[in-house]
């Protein structure tokens, strides 16, 4: 199927989910943030689905900064509009999952790390590295500069003390929350699927690493099933919907945005999934626009479905 012909299939369903949609599952970097997307125009972007009675649920391979940066000014627009649906943050990859009320944070569940599963996950992503010959100089520069500032805030309410000192040493390597233990990855990209398998073959059955981007690698706790994928259905099951009446966004379908692309109706804004999708008549559909960013086709999408 050409680029045309796929854009065509595109817009078909989004005509075809556009009466039904009343759930917009959206992964958060790189989906509906970037450099020229930040807060003021997430919100504004949340603000107009909420406005239209939609429900809204991050899902987010952030965890404790989904609480720390994302949560607050989800509740400042709540108090400003006052909804009349409920919105829902997931986080660590669905290990976590909130329903957002304007004064407080309800948690639906959490399978979150212990203080040992925690201790595990950093030294067997520790030993990888050794092992692979990966070290600090050979890290993605942007994941250690925002590690390193991570290690210079107070995390306080979010993450406990003993947790977040077990990374403390390493100098942005890798930061500990309780949802999941995230490494900086190699610049090097054609180590990165290694470093994943290496992770999954060292961490054994009860954990799962994943990459999320060029950036980092998560480590979480090993689900029943994918955990994005299981936040969107949880969801789905508080309110009473059918998985027909989700549209699903993300920006990696064959890493950690897979299950949350799975649903009927969901779409990649994925340049480079054109290239390697095989059956281009099933989900996730790709954004396709050489006119617009990433992330600005993800923004036309959801403007469409809600107009």
């Amino acid at each position: 199927m050409d680029a045309q012909a796929h854009a065509k299939l595109v817009q078909n369903k989004l005509e075809e989910a556009k009466p039904l949609i009343k759930l917009f599952g959206l992964d958060y970097d790189g989906t509906v943030s970037d450099a020229d997307h930040k807060q003021p125009q997430v919100f504004d972007l949340v603000e107009k689905i909420l406005a239209k009675e939609k429900f809204v649920a991050f899902i987010t391979a952030r965890a404790a900064t989904a609480v720390k940066f994302i949560v607050p000014p989800l509740q400042e627009l709540l108090v400003k509009k006052n909804p009349s649906v409920p919105s829902f943050v997931a986080g660590g990859n669905g290990t976590t999952l909130y329903e957002v009320k304007k004064d407080e944070l309800v948690e639906i569940y959490s399978h979150g790390f212990d203080l040992l599963q925690v201790k595990r996950a950093s030294e067997v992503g520790r030993k990888v590295y050794e092992k692979l010959g990966v070290g600090e100089a050979d890290l993605v520069e942007k994941g250690l500069k925002t590690f390193r500032q991570f290690l210079e805030e107070s995390w306080e309410g979010y993450i406990p003390d003993e947790i977040v000192d077990i990374c403390r040493p390493y100098n942005g390597e890798f930061f500990t929350e309780q949802a999941k233990v995230t490494f900086v990855l190699p610049k090097d990209k054609t180590l990165h699927a290694k470093v994943v398998a290496e992770l999954n073959r060292g961490l054994g059955n009860m954990y799962r690493a994943v990459a999320s981007d060029d950036i980092y690698v998560h480590i979480s706790g090993r689900l029943g099933e994918d955990g994005k994928k299981m936040a969107v259905k949880t969801v789905l099951n508080y309110l009473g919907l059918e998985s027909n009446q989700v549209a699903t966004f993300g920006d990696m379908p064959v890493d950690n945005d897979a299950g949350l692309l799975s649903f009927p109706y969901s779409f990649t804004n994925s340049d480079d999934f054109v290239n390697i999708k095989t059956e281009m008549e099933k989900p996730p559909y790709i954004l396709l626009d050489a006119g617009l960013s990433p992330v600005d086709r993800v923004y036309k999408a959801i403007d469409y479905l809600i107009s």
